[in-house]
C-alpha cells in the first residue's frame, strides 16, 4: 500500500511537497474513498482524469479495477515523471488554468483530492465562478466526479470571515449549478478520506455518486 520500486522512490523524492515525498505514505484514503463512493462505478474500458495525482493511488486503484485510461495533470516535474514510469498518461500544467480543450473530450470520471482552492481567485469573483466551470465541463454529462478541495485561505490575503464565507459559498453554488451535490464533511469523514487539516471548510462535491455515507453531513 506504498511506494516499493527503488526508482519511483527516487522519483518522488525529488517533489516539491513534503507529503507527497513521503514513498511510505499509506493508500488507505484512497481505499476508503472507493469503499463509500465509487464500488458502483463501471470503471472497465473508463477514462478518467485526475487532478494532482500525487504518487498516483488513485490511479492506481482505477486501473485496478479496469480503466483504461488515467490522465494526471500536475505543474511538479517528479509527479509527472513518476506518472509517466507508472505507465500514465500525463499533462504538465497548473491546476488553476486547467480547460477541456487540453484532453479532446470529458472523461468518464474526475478525482481530485485535496487539489484545489476556492481562494486561488480571492480578488476574482467571476474567475472563481469561471474555474467550476472548466473543472465541471472535464466530466460527461453521465460522468462521475469526487472532488474534495484544500480551501485554505491564504494568510497575505488577510481575509474577514464574511469575505471567507462569500467565497466558499461561491465555489459551492457554482458546482451545485453543475449538478454537483455539495456537503461539508463532519471532521471524522475528513481524517477516513485525507482531507483535513487547516482549512476554512472540508467541503465535497460529488456528482452522479452515492450520497449514504454523508447523512451527518451539511448541506452547503
Amino acid at each position: 500500500m506504498m511506494l516499493t520500486d527503488p526508482k519511483e522512490i527516487e522519483i518522488i523524492s525529488r517533489a516539491r511537497q513534503k507529503n507527497v515525498r513521503d514513498h511510505k505514505r499509506s493508500r488507505q484514503h484512497f481505499v476508503n474513498i472507493y469503499d463509500d463512493f465509487l464500488q458502483d462505478v463501471e470503471f472497465n474500458g473508463s477514462r478518467v482524469i485526475d487532478l494532482g495525482p500525487g504518487q498516483y493511488d488513485f490511479g492506481v486503484l482505477a486501473t485496478q479495477r479496469g480503466a483504461s485510461e488515467i490522465v494526471g495533470v500536475d505543474n511538479d516535474v517528479a509527479v509527472l515523471e513518476l506518472g509517466e514510469h507508472k505507465g500514465f498518461h500525463v499533462k504538465e500544467g497548473r491546476i488553476q488554468d486547467i480547460n477541456s480543450d487540453w484532453f479532446g473530450k470529458p472523461f468518464d470520471g474526475v478525482f481530485c483530492k485535496f487539489a484545489l482552492n476556492c481562494f486561488w481567485f480571492w480578488e476574482d469573483a467571476p474567475a472563481q465562478l469561471e474555474f467550476v466551470d472548466r473543472v465541471a465541463s472535464l466530466v460527461k454529462p453521465e460522468g462521475w466526479a469526487w472532488i474534495a478541495p484544500w480551501n485554505g485561505a491564504p494568510k497575505s490575503a488577510n481575509l474577514g470571515q464574511s469575505d471567507i464565507a462569500k467565497i466558499l459559498d461561491r465555489q459551492a453554488s457554482q458546482f451545485k449549478k453543475h449538478g454537483f451535490d455539495a456537503f461539508n464533511l463532519t471532521p471524522e469523514l475528513a481524517v477516513r478520506y485525507g482531507v483535513n487539516g487547516v482549512v476554512a471548510n472540508n467541503a465535497i462535491f460529488l456528482k452522479r455518486l452515492p450520497l449514504r455515507v454523508l447523512s451527518e453531513c451539511k448541506s452547503l
